[in-house]
């Protein structure tokens, strides 16, 4: 491999494009030449097999001085962009334009978004804000929000964030002291100012505040692994912070396993990338993927690149929940960055005050009249013309009784619409009758398509804030008991040191064990949560358990039946093209069709992505570059 330094090198190429296919778009010319930066892959590779993406400036040249008016086939499309990095550079640096009377029948385009997520509502509202309101959310469940999912225990102001509960803020880096924020899920901010402002006259408080998470405290109790004290205490992670010995240990302690460690590590825990990934992700991940790194699981890198003995390559990917270079990548630039021994930085994190199904409570004046709950798609129709040119969609659905026991949609649960933007996890995709997709958008949603993981969490609630008392209070953070099976146990980032004040513990699981825990009773999965705060805290926590608990397995949630996306290898360069291409006038988005996914600014990304996408079919390029200037406008000419 060659140096990062090196890896991306510019050359100049000229190329010449027949009339058949650009002369509507550049006049009269019958060629068009110009000169072009190309961005290459490794260059070990030979050259056809290097990935070439043009820079913004071609593609605006290739629509410059085209009039949307005259025909179809010269509207620009977000698939001639580039999905994998700066699309929304390439869609600003558009010279197009539609006439004004066809920018008014185009608004009038009817639009079924099936979901009411945050994709789903953040994509009505986009639409909204460029003059395009004639559209209708349809959601399958009795309630808006999808996996925001904020529950008050016990009747009382304690509340569990069972879906989402924190984002990522601005990280300061150890090197130099610098502090940068993360620019991606700044989006998620921008929402909620959005919002605060459209909801600031309401009668009812809608507001949106954030307030510091606490990711670590210096008191939590860290028992998976570790050494312990003489006496045979716990030790906390102050503990382990002043004394190395009582750490986890290295799975291996040889030199291969340290050799080969070191060379991922300057693939996954590079300070330059990371950076960058914290300025502008989405041009990382389009450089990640013309590199190659997703061509190669991790595993098969230490194995067929580096040599490395199946013992050593297994000790290292067991370590981690990650097959896919840059997932690991891009939770290296967040999570992993906790201001520890050997970590990089320090993250600063905020969540929402409340809890964040804060956003949806303010979404809902907005999206009411246009949004019908309890509405299941069953099947999406394309709509054909005699000429077999798709003219629409024909959306069918079934009415969610508490049985839910209809499966089959009657003669009167259909209805037409111009487009249909699936908003929907491909957990529920699957479950429909779909329009014939091209092959790689069908493997893409089929079962052995994009892989999704699962989450559990358990809220158990005690009179009294315990962890907050004593010669070692805990005030947020989370504690790991001695059994893996628990995973980490959460601890209020609110009302600290409050007299009388109950509290929330609240266990957390993703991934395999969280679809182990759906097999248990509620009983069984709450009475291992309390056997696990016993462990830590002692027996006597039992006498302060109320009792009330709160359990949610995202693998057993009706309409969802998923936590989060996590791409296999090779699925990210192939997948999110497709994603970028509409088919049977049906757009694809949600958070599992975002390069960072897992994320609320995910979700968003999406949504400006899919409203953007579906702008430019309908031909309202100025409303489509507004809108990407409104919400990717931060990422824009940066290179």
């Amino acid at each position: 491999m060659q140096p990062e330094s090196e890896q991306f090198p510019y050359v100049e190429y000229a190329m010449q494009r027949s009339p058949s296919r650009w002369n509507a778009r550049v006049g009269q010319r019958r060629y068009l030449v110009f000169t072009v930066n190309f961005r290459l892959g490794l260059g070990a590779q030979p050259f056809p097999k290097m990935i070439l993406r043009t820079r913004s400036v071609v593609l605006a040249a290739l629509y410059a001085g085209s009039s949307l008016a005259t025909s179809d086939s010269q509207r620009p499309l977000l698939k001639d962009f580039d999905a994998l990095g700066a699309w929304f550079e390439e869609v600003a640096a558009v010279n197009a334009t539609s006439g004004l009377q066809d920018a008014e029948q185009a608004k009038n385009t009817t639009i079924a978004i099936i979901g009411a997520g945050i994709t789903g509502l953040a994509t009505a509202l986009m639409l909204d804000s460029v003059g395009v309101h004639n559209w209708e959310i349809l959601e399958a469940s009795h309630q808006i929000g999808g996996r925001l999912r904020t529950i008050y225990v016990g009747d009382t102001q304690e509340w569990a964030e069972m879906g989402p509960m924190r984002l990522p803020y601005k990280i300061k880096y150890k090197s130099d002291n610098a502090t940068l924020e993360y620019s991606d899920h700044a989006m998620t901010f921008q929402l909620a100012d959005w919002l605060n402002e459209m909801n600031q006259d309401s009668p009812t408080d809608l507001n949106i505040s954030f307030i510091p998470w606490i990711q670590h405290s210096p008191n939590e109790l860290l028992a998976l692994g570790t050494g312990r004290h003489p006496d045979g205490s716990i030790p906390t992670r102050a503990d382990i912070a002043a004394n190395s010995s009582l750490g986890r240990p290295a799975p291996l302690n040889t030199q291969e396993y340290k050799d080969v460690k070191a060379k991922m590590s300057e693939i996954l825990l590079n300070e330059e990338t990371l950076r960058e990934i914290q300025r502008d992700v989405w041009r990382v991940h389009g450089r990640t993927m013309k590199r190659g790194l997703d061509d190669v699981s991790q595993q098969s890198m230490m194995r067929n690149v580096w040599n490395a003995s199946a013992e050593v390559a297994d000790a290292i990917h067991g370590a981690t929940d990650y097959d896919v270079f840059w997932d690991e990548m891009h939770h290296n630039s967040n999570l992993a960055q906790d201001g520890s021994k050997g970590t990089l930085g320090e993250t600063e994190w905020r969540c929402v005050d409340g809890g964040f199904s804060r956003f949806s409570d303010a979404f809902q004046p907005h999206v009411q009249d246009r949004l019908v709950l309890n509405r299941q798609v069953r099947a999406i129709e394309a709509i054909k013309d005699d000429q077999n040119v798709v003219t629409g969609t024909k959306v069918s659905w079934v009415d969610v009784d508490s049985d839910r026991t209809q499966t089959k949609p009657g003669p009167q649960q259909s209805k037409t619409y111009d487009f249909t933007m699936l908003a929907v996890p491909f957990t529920m995709t699957r479950m429909m009758r779909l329009p014939s997709f091209s092959p790689t958008l069908s493997r893409a949603m089929a079962e052995r398509g994009l892989r999704f993981k699962d989450a559990c969490k358990v809220g158990l609630l005690f009179s009294e804030r315990f962890w907050e008392k004593g010669d070692r209070p805990i005030f947020g953070g989370y504690s790991t008991p001695p059994d893996a099976a628990v995973g980490a146990l959460y601890y209020p980032v609110y009302g600290h040191n409050e007299s009388g004040r109950p509290g929330l513990i609240l266990h957390y699981r993703g991934g395999d064990w969280s679809s182990r825990f759906a097999s248990l009773s509620e009983e069984q999965h709450v009475g291992m949560v309390l056997d696990a705060i016993a462990s830590l805290h002692g027996e006597q926590v039992r006498e302060l358990y109320t009792g009330v608990y709160e359990r949610l397995c995202w693998l057993d949630e009706p309409f969802i039946a998923t936590a989060w996306t996590r791409p296999d290898v090779a699925q990210h360069a192939l997948y999110i093209p497709a994603y970028h291409q509409t088919e049977s006038n049906v757009i694809v988005l949600g958070e599992h069709t975002a390069p960072t996914h897992a994320w609320i600014s995910s979700s968003l990304y999406s949504a400006v992505r899919g409203a953007v996408q579906l702008l430019l079919e309908i031909g309202l390029v100025d409303e489509a570059k507004q809108l990407s200037q409104r919400w990717m406008g931060r990422w824009m000419n940066m290179e």
